[in-house]
């Protein structure tokens, strides 16, 4: 009996139903003969899953509403492939208000309407029999309210304002990004509107706008739809992930993932025009939640370590990842959820998917030229270093060359300018080669060792270009860091010592004191870059020994070792061991100059080691106190 709008739930109390196997039973036996054989459901719905049978559903519908005579059967599905409503009346009278097959148009339908509308007409105190027949290939799920003619104009109106709002939300933003990607021409706009794209036409089959309004007059097309639309969301889906998340280099496992669903899914929309498209339409569900799960976590890995890079992805794929969950529950597991319920919260899901992607690529956009600005702006400032550097370079070579000029005047005095910054130079070149080929700028801490580097040359060149050295130019008061100029002839030289294939290690000292610290870096240049020519594979080792009320300098090294009477005669001016003449070219002016600087400040200069392997040389300087820095 009703006397007004009846909800779905309600109206499943009610309904009997009949499978019919070999789809063989006509009206004439369900209402007659076969009418014992009709049972009440067992679902709150209509629900008999994915059936092959013919389905038979029986109501019985009474009017006690003495205002109400225009009724509406409201079936909430868009489409069935076979799909018949009898209504017989108490006289036993048959009408087929509804006779849709296969080859149905939508305008065979007696209301338009995107879902299947009966019109009933049942005056107070009148009953009648609907008897609904219908086969599908999809789900059986077939939820059937009864309304007036005015609840139904308004839950069409509610439906038909829902329905504008999303499709309105969906076409903006397909515009918005088919715009930008007219101006932009990146290829994440075409793969992002035609994700939308299916997304919208996806939605709109299954409120059945699109048979409505799109293809009409292909209902054979139209119980295909969902496979070809569900499965180009997959597709399109996985093809925005490839590019907005760049797996092919950040993931490569995932990116493979990725491409396994768009043939996997490819594949079955094809094979379902051959095969059974119940089961192709079942499981394409369990490849679209495994689709939109890979997105999750392919997004999920990419913020782990790039998440403000894809934030808004990963919130879209949450919110897609739920909707999808619950599609699966319904269909797979019989999870007993409204139609209703479960389609708004795929429209609102997807609205918020389609924003948030949106967003996404708006949110990319903005660090990429913040990214590129920042890029910009380092590109200049190494522009600028490698201008100084090579201006700075170009100088000192020049002076060098000033230098050999002079040579005829102060010979002996130039030559030790020459053998003090000629290895010196070489191994800052190197240097300065690397970091200006470098399309990256280096570590702040490189460009502070060139330039101590340069200071330490130009201050060099500037005191041997005044004369010869009757005095100490260099002395001073002031207490020095000895780490900090012994780790400047470190850097100076590991360029070159690398090139040689040398590993040069430099043990860190915290001393200071009063010395004389160009004096020092001339004798430790000099013997790490005898070192370095005399070593033919190894290593070397620089470092501070602290003694009792001074400290050694020491180095280290694996190359020919050198007896007490060698090391005298090495140490002689223009003096060089025959051993010397197959490994290197220098001029013997090395060790030479190391004693002259050695007497001239004070210092004590000493073969550490004799023997036939690897050399040990000290240099040792008295200071009047040291102090731990």
């Amino acid at each position: 009996m009703v006397d007004g709008p009846v909800a779905p739930d309600t109206v499943g109390n009610y309904i009997d139903l009949l499978l019919d196997a070999d789809h063989s039973l006509t009206i004439a036996e369900v209402k007659g003969e076969k009418r014992d054989l009709f049972s009440p459901i067992t679902t709150r719905v209509p629900d008999m899953g994915y059936s092959d049978a013919m389905i038979w559903l029986r109501l019985r519908v009474e009017n006690v509403d003495a205002g109400n005579a225009d009724w509406r059967l409201h079936f909430k599905e868009n489409f069935k492939q076979i799909f018949h409503v009898y209504i017989v009346d108490d006289s036993g009278r048959t009408t087929h208000p509804l006779a849709q097959d296969r080859d149905s148009a939508f305008s065979t339908r007696p209301v338009a309407h995107p879902e299947v509308v009966i019109p009933l007409s049942l005056k107070q105190g009148e009953a009648a029999t609907v008897y609904v027949r219908f086969w599908t290939e999809g789900a059986t799920y077939l939820p059937l309210a009864i309304e007036t003619a005015e609840s139904f104009t308004e839950v069409s109106t509610r439906q038909t304002a829902k329905q504008f709002i999303y499709y309105g939300m969906m076409v903006i933003l397909i515009v918005a990004a088919l715009l930008a990607g007219i101006v932009l021409r990146h290829p994440i706009f075409p793969a992002y509107i035609a994700y939308s794209t299916a997304t919208l036409v996806y939605i709109m089959h299954v409120d059945g706008v699109a048979f409505q309004y799109l293809w009409p007059s292909l209902p054979a097309f139209n119980s295909y739809a969902s496979v070809v639309a569900g499965g180009s969301y997959a597709i399109f889906g996985a093809i925005y992930a490839r590019i907005f998340l760049n797996t092919a280099k950040y993931h490569r496992v995932v990116d493979k993932a990725l491409l396994a669903v768009i043939i996997v899914t490819a594949t079955m929309i094809v094979a379902g025009l051959f095969a059974e498209p119940r089961l192709i339409k079942k499981y394409m569900i369990l490849v679209v939640l495994f689709a939109v799960t890979l997105f999750t976590v392919a997004a999920l890995l990419a913020a782990r370590k790039r998440f403000k890079q894809v934030r808004f992805y990963v919130f879209a794929w949450l919110g897609a990842t739920a909707s999808a969950t619950l599609m699966m529950t319904r269909h797979w597991f019989g999870i007993d959820i409204s139609q209703e319920f479960q389609h708004d919260s795929m429209r609102m899901v997807m609205i918020f998917d389609a924003v948030m992607m949106g967003l996404a690529i708006v949110d990319r956009y903005h660090q990429l030229r913040e990214e590129r600005q920042k890029a910009l702006r380092a590109s200049l400032e190494q522009a600028r270093r490698n201008l100084d550097m090579n201006t700075r370079l170009r100088n000192l070579e020049a002076r060098y060359e000033l230098a050999l000029e002079t040579t005829a005047r102060h010979k002996e005095h130039i030559e030790n300018t020459v053998h003090d910054i000629r290895q010196p130079l070489h191994a800052l070149r190197l240097a300065v080669q690397g970091v200006m080929s470098d399309d990256q700028a280096g570590p702040r801490r490189n460009y502070a060792d060139i330039y101590d580097s340069f200071d330490y040359l130009e201050a060099l060149v500037a005191n041997h270009l005044k004369g010869p050295a009757g005095r100490r130019p260099d002395e001073t008061g002031d207490e020095i860091d000895l780490g900090e100029i012994l780790r400047s002839v470190h850097e100076m030289f590991v360029p070159d010592a690398e090139t040689k294939g040398l590993r040069f290690r430099f043990v860190e000292t915290s001393l200071v004191s009063p010395i004389a610290p160009l004096a020092v870096m001339r004798i430790v240049s000099n013997l790490v870059s005898n070192a370095i020519k005399y070593t033919p594979s190894g290593k070397l080792l620089l470092g501070v020994r602290r003694l009792q009320n001074a400290c050694r300098i020491e180095l280290h090294d694996t190359g020919p070792g050198l007896t007490a009477e060698r090391f005298q005669k090495a140490c002689q001016r223009g003096t060089r061991l025959d051993s010397a003449f197959a490994v290197s070219d220098g001029k013997g002016h090395g060790l030479a100059i190391v004693v002259e600087l050695a007497e001239r400040y004070g210092y004590k200069f000493e073969l550490l080691s004799t023997g036939a392997s690897g050399t040990a040389l000290g240099v040792t300087i008295p200071f009047p106190h040291i102090q731990a820095g």
